[in-house]
């Protein structure tokens, strides 16, 4: 099965490098071959291919669309649940940034204040994504 599938991963790679070496202009006002430009023609290609790909399954894009707004509330719970889960993760990360700070004084490879610092100022962030409503 994930010999059947390794071709996707080549398929983004493929689209990507050639979202940064086309000279496609976008609109948009973004000068081709700069990093937004290809950001956005890369985001356009992979959602052109999976419209594609709906469309010869079957799929009217007016299905897919009714389909997104009939679970937009468990799509929106699950999103939730994921970016609350990830903040716990970066909050994790922070404490154990602080800590190695503040008890590693003495080591050879210790960190520095600014890294206590940064990781208190991206852990505020992070503890308030994670409760926030």
């Amino acid at each position: 099965m994930m010999r059947l599938l390794s071709w996707i991963p080549r398929l983004i790679a493929f689209l990507w490098s050639f979202s940064r070496r086309s000279w496609i202009d976008v609109g948009m006002g973004l000068r081709p071959r700069s990093g937004s430009s290809a950001l956005v023609l890369f985001l356009f290609l992979i959602f052109f291919l999976i419209g594609l790909v709906l469309m010869l399954l079957g799929f009217s894009l007016g299905d897919v669309d009714s389909w997104l707004d009939s679970n937009a509330g468990p799509i929106d719970s699950v999103a939730s649940l994921m970016f609350r889960a990830l903040c716990g993760l970066i909050l994790l990360f922070c404490a154990l940034t602080a800590a190695a700070v503040l008890f590693g004084r003495n080591s050879a490879d210790r960190l520095g204040w600014g890294y206590g610092l940064a990781a208190l100022a991206i852990g505020y962030f992070a503890w308030f994504g994670m409760i926030g409503d």
